[in-house]
C-alpha cells in the first residue's frame, strides 16, 4: 500500500489572531515561532511558546494557540507520514509537544528556510528534495533532542472538566454539570476553561464530538448519519450535519459517500 505524500507550508507574520474551525488535522504539524511567543493548548497541557521554540503535533491532537498582542511571526508545516523517516517514529513522542534548543535555533531557520524556498519555487525535483530536507529536520530534531531544555506544561485545572468530558462527551454533558462534578459555579469553570484552553465549553465538547465522529464515518462509512451523531453525543442528527458542514466544509454524508466509493473503487 502506498503512503500518501502530503506537505503544505504556510509562512504567516501578523499582529491579529490567526482563527481556524477545525482545530486538529490528519497530518503531523509543526508549528516554528519565529519572532514573538503565544500559548499553545495541546491535548490537555498549555505551553508557552518563545521564539525559536518548535511545537510538534500528531494526527488527531486537538490544539489551539493563544495569542498574546504584539508582533509575531510564525511557520506552520503540515505533513504526512512519508516525509517523517521510520527511524524516528519511536523516538517522536519523547520529543512532544515543545522542542526549545536554542543552541539549535539558527539550524532550524536555515532548514526551514530551504524548505520554503523548495516549496515555493517548486519543480520537476522538488517532492523528492522536500522529503530530504524534512527527513534532515526530523533526524536533526531526534538527534539533538538531548540539549534540549526540559519544559513543563502549565498545570491546568481545566484538565480535569478535560478528562471528564472526554469520558463522557457520547452522553447529554453539560457545563453545569461538570462543574458540579468539579464542586465549582458553572460561570468560574466557563471563565477559566476559556482562559487556558482558548475554547469555549462548548465549542470544545461540539469539536471533541465531531471529531469522533469523522473518525466513526471514515471507519465505517456504512453507519446512518443518524446514529453516528446519536453515538457521538448529538441528541439531533440536523444539528450534528449543520455543525459537520460549518466545520469542514461539506455534509457527512458527503465524507460517507466519498469513503464508499474509495472502498468500491479497490475492490472493482
Amino acid at each position: 500500500m502506498s503512503i500518501e505524500k502530503k506537505l503544505f507550508f504556510e509562512d504567516m507574520s501578523t499582529s491579529k489572531s490567526m482563527r481556524g474551525t477545525k482545530h486538529y488535522h490528519d497530518v503531523f504539524e509543526l508549528y516554528f515561532m519565529e519572532k514573538g511567543s503565544c500559548k499553545y493548548f495541546i491535548d490537555t497541557k498549555v505551553y508557552h511558546v518563545r521564539e525559536g521554540d518548535l511545537i510538534l503535533i500528531p494526527e488527531g491532537v486537538l490544539h489551539k494557540t493563544i495569542y498574546n498582542e504584539g508582533e509575531r511571526a510564525r511557520v506552520l508545516i503540515y505533513c504526512s507520514s512519508h516525509y517523517v523517516p521510520a527511524e524516528v517514529t519511536d523516538r517522536l513522542p519523547s520529543l512532544l509537544h515543545l522542542y526549545r534548543n536554542p543552541a539549535l535555533v539558527p539550524r532550524l531557520r536555515e532548514l526551514i528556510a530551504q524548505i520554503r524556498r523548495e516549496h515555493t519555487n517548486a519543480d520537476a525535483f522538488s517532492p523528492a528534495v522536500l522529503t530530504s530536507l524534512m527527513h534532515l529536520l526530523f533526524c536533526t530534531l531526534v538527534r539533538e533532542a538531548d540539549s534540549c531544555e526540559s519544559v513543563r506544561s502549565e498545570n491546568l485545572y481545566a484538565s480535569r472538566a478535560i478528562a471528564h468530558v472526554k469520558m463522557h462527551y457520547a452522553e447529554p454533558i453539560t457545563l453545569s454539570a461538570v462543574a458540579a462534578t468539579l464542586s465549582v459555579s458553572p460561570e468560574h469553570l466557563s471563565r477559566v476553561f476559556k482562559k487556558e484552553t482558548g475554547f469555549g465549553f462548548s465549542e470544545y465538547l461540539t469539536t471533541l464530538r465531531l471529531q469522533q465522529a469523522e473518525a466513526m464515518l471514515k471507519d465505517d462509512p456504512t453507519l446512518r448519519i443518524s446514529d453516528v451523531a446519536f453515538a457521538c453525543g448529538f441528541n439531533d442528527s440536523n444539528y450534528f450535519s449543520q455543525c459537520f458542514r460549518k466545520t469542514y466544509g461539506f455534509a457527512p454524508g458527503k465524507l460517507k459517500q466519498s469513503k464508499l466509493n474509495r472502498i468500491n473503487g479497490l475492490h472493482n
